[in-house]
């Protein structure tokens, strides 16, 4: 209770801090020398120019989403008459990151999101470098976001083109600031090297995560010479660590 009602009192002042970071950068880019604007410039006129060949493209796009969606209409159908449950939905809520939390003990972020958006601990969090973590405890206006990181994130996972289960679990951070995981339960079969390592994906046997997420790379497996399970490290992207934004996955359902 005490612990739920300081964080509630601190929210504010992280969320805050936050907005007065965007802030600053604002007007930071406002106070730029000429020629720090001439170069911004170029760059927009690139991205200009880009945008023009993309726009271009948007009806050659559109019939090939009305043939996306067609077939997935198809699909749902044939789910529907065998009785096959599809991948569970969600809607995507975006949040900014107010507090980051690397330590030995516990890796979240704190996020300004919480009870009064629909957040509830257990949905996943992602971002633009894939999984992320997921929410471990909310409050009215913030939550806590367990990283993948954290030894208590355990879910199950599989492997880039082979669909056999496996088992990540979080192992913190290592030397140089990078991030770990391990991965367990690998069929012997399978091999990683530096020259050709493995991408551990997310799997849908989770509930909080569609298929397909990445979590890691791997790039060694011991184990496994008498025919039974191999296990490994997966590197997880530092970007999980830096974020300044994520998405929280809400089931459609709720």
């Amino acid at each position: 209770m005490i612990k739920s009602g300081f964080e509630e009192f601190e929210a504010p002042l992280w969320e805050s801090a936050s907005r007065i970071s965007d802030l600053t950068n604002f007007w930071g880019h406002m106070s730029d020398s000429k020629t720090t604007l001439i170069e911004k410039n170029k760059i927009l006129s690139r991205i200009h120019s880009d945008s023009q060949i993309q726009a271009e493209r948007i009806p050659t796009l559109k019939n090939e989403i009305a043939k996306l969606n067609g077939l997935k209409s198809h699909l749902e159908t044939l789910e529907q008459q065998l009785g096959i449950d599809s991948q569970p939905k969600f809607k995507p809520l975006i949040s900014r990151v107010t507090k980051r939390s690397l330590s030995g003990w516990w890796q979240g972020l704190t996020i300004r999101r919480g009870s009064m958006h629909g957040l509830r601990p257990g949905m996943g969090v992602i971002g633009k470098a894939g999984l992320f973590g997921r929410i471990k405890d909310t409050n009215f206006r913030s939550s806590q976001v367990e990283l993948i990181t954290n030894p208590n994130f355990r879910i199950a996972a599989h492997f880039s083109g082979d669909d056999r289960p496996v088992t990540f679990q979080g192992n913190g951070v290592g030397m140089g600031g990078t991030l770990y995981g391990i991965v367990t339960d690998v069929p012997h079969d399978l091999h990683a090297t530096e020259e050709s390592p493995l991408t551990l994906m997310s799997s849908s046997l989770s509930g909080n995560y569609p298929d397909g997420l990445k979590i890691g790379e791997v790039y060694f497996l011991e184990g496994g010479d008498d025919g039974l399970f191999k296990t490994g490290r997966v590197i997880l992207s530092r970007e999980i660590g830096n974020a300044k934004e994520v998405t929280i996955l809400i089931p459609e359902n709720d």
